[in-house]
């Protein structure tokens, strides 16, 4: 009978609470998984499973149907520089999301815009320059629609999915106004909500980036604790100090603390 093994991967790829708790529940139901679960804040996956009945190679293909990547724990680079991925998508999504609300909603608030931005005297220019400024943002989030239909269309959506059908459905209903527009219905400019699936992304994109400084803040916070556990214990075997690694300890092991050292694992004091 094959013993069930443990092993640790490092997950790329996930976005919220929401991917680990899919990755979970599909990994959950495979034959020969005992246990998947997986931590968002430090990015890893704890497996549970039957060598026997599945293999890493089939849980890694499973998890990348799921949009996400598996790396062996031991691949994974020490010391890494956390980068935030929503950085540069945070920037240009603000810089074309606030001209885009000053263009949308300055004449409702009583800003005046020069004449051939004027949604009543120049409603065509007015609807371009929105459009203009939408698509940029749309494709800075691009991943968010990637994910959000992907998912949508396996019957596993999650918080991109709902982003990705809010924001399409302002698009492309802005896009059939702009349509009449150029139809001569000039009184469609005001019925446009091309800043609202800007909005959306470019908060959405906010969050994200806050969530991101947060986890990574946890995540180098977690790794500083498990430094401070050590790799070897002392212990005593027939008369003699063995140096061992704390994997290799057993219930029954009489472990060696001199001055200074850490306990490698719980006990009884003899």
């Amino acid at each position: 009978e094959t013993k069930p093994l443990s092993k640790e991967f490092k997950v790329t790829g996930m976005d919220c609470v929401a991917c680990a708790q899919s990755i979970e529940r599909v990994l959950g139901k495979k034959e020969g998984v005992n246990k998947a679960a997986v931590n968002y804040a430090t990015e890893k996956l704890y497996l549970d499973y039957d060598p026997s009945i599945i293999k890493t190679g089939e849980v890694k293909a499973i998890v990348d149907k799921l949009g996400f990547a598996l790396q062996d724990e031991a691949a994974e680079v020490q010391d890494e520089v956390f980068v935030n991925p929503y950085q540069t998508r945070l920037i240009v999504s603000v810089i074309f999301t606030l001209p885009l609300l000053i263009l949308a909603m300055g004449p409702m608030l009583g800003l005046q815009l020069p004449d051939f931005l004027d949604p009543s005297a120049n409603p065509v220019n007015n609807a371009v320059l929105q459009l203009l400024l939408t698509l940029p943002v749309m494709v800075m989030g691009w991943k968010f629609y990637y994910s959000g239909f992907r998912n949508l269309l396996r019957l596993t959506p999650n918080m991109d999915s709902l982003i990705a059908i809010g924001t399409s459905a302002a698009f492309l209903f802005s896009v059939y106004q702009f349509s009449l527009i150029l139809g001569g219905d000039h009184h469609s400019v005001h019925k446009m909500y091309f800043e609202s699936a800007a909005t959306i992304l470019a908060l959405i994109t906010l969050g994200k980036y806050m969530e991101n400084i947060s986890k990574g803040k946890t995540s180098q916070a977690i790794k500083k604790l498990m430094g401070l556990r050590p790799t070897t214990a002392l212990i005593e075997k027939n008369g003699l100090e063995t140096e061992i690694g704390i994997d290799e300890l057993s219930e029954g092991d009489i472990i060696i603390l001199k001055p200074g050292s850490k306990a490698p694992a719980d006990g009884v004091i003899l």
